[in-house]
């Protein structure tokens, strides 16, 4: 089953994520924004490149960006004193194959994400350990995973943005909202578009709710 990935996700990270500032985090460029509540940058991603993004614990938002860069805002409601917001961002690598963000977030600090990335990216790939998601996918084309360990789920998507979207879930709530179909619990759906490209889905704990793209 695609929980899998999930599952592994969890196993390997989840278990870190409350711990301190990490120890390696990016080196901040001119025009990055950095301060200890706030942290605004941006990066080129090559055409094709696939994006990969692993975040411990925030609440998220992930939307298509007006341009070929991967844009991320993050904010901080309890920071440290004794760190800046950049110091959460453990690896920001971009290669002509894959650009990898890291965000190693702790509870505590309470952080929100707002990331953008290209609207044609191929492959995009998120893991949330903990957190509410929104997704506007409508606007992201291409292959599409995402995997929530515990947390709620939004995608706002119509059909044309995709050819099949598929959700599995463990003990999550399932609500298509455009269809009025739910379920509790262990589920697996497979839904049929009338777009281009995948969407995979896989929540272990939480609530996943699809609704229409406006």
């Amino acid at each position: 089953m695609a929980l899998s990935a999930a599952h592994a996700f969890a196993d390997t990270t989840s278990m870190n994520c409350d711990s301190a500032v990490p120890q390696r985090h990016i080196e901040l460029l001119p025009g990055d924004q950095n301060s200890a509540s706030h942290l605004q940058l941006a990066r080129k991603v090559p055409a094709g490149s696939a994006i990969h993004l692993d975040i411990c614990t925030a609440d998220v938002v992930l939307l298509a960006s007006k341009s070929d860069q991967i844009e991320v805002t993050l904010d901080l409601a309890n920071p440290p004193a004794t760190a800046t917001a950049a110091d959460y961002v453990q690896n920001l690598s971009v290669s002509a194959s894959e650009t990898r963000l890291h965000l190693h977030l702790s509870k505590q600090v309470k952080g929100r994400v707002v990331i953008a990335v290209p609207a044609a990216t191929p492959r995009l790939e998120v893991n949330l350990v903990h957190g509410d998601l929104s997704f506007q996918t409508d606007r992201i084309r291409g292959d599409r995973s995402i995997n929530l360990v515990h947390g709620h789920l939004d995608v706002e998507s119509n059909a044309d943005a995709y050819a099949t979207m598929h959700v599995d879930t463990v003990m999550a709530s399932f609500h298509d909202r455009r269809s009025g179909q739910e379920s509790h619990g262990m589920t697996s759906r497979e839904i049929t578009g009338t777009g281009q490209g995948t969407i995979e889905i896989n929540v272990v704990m939480g609530g996943v709710e699809l609704k229409a793209w406006d």
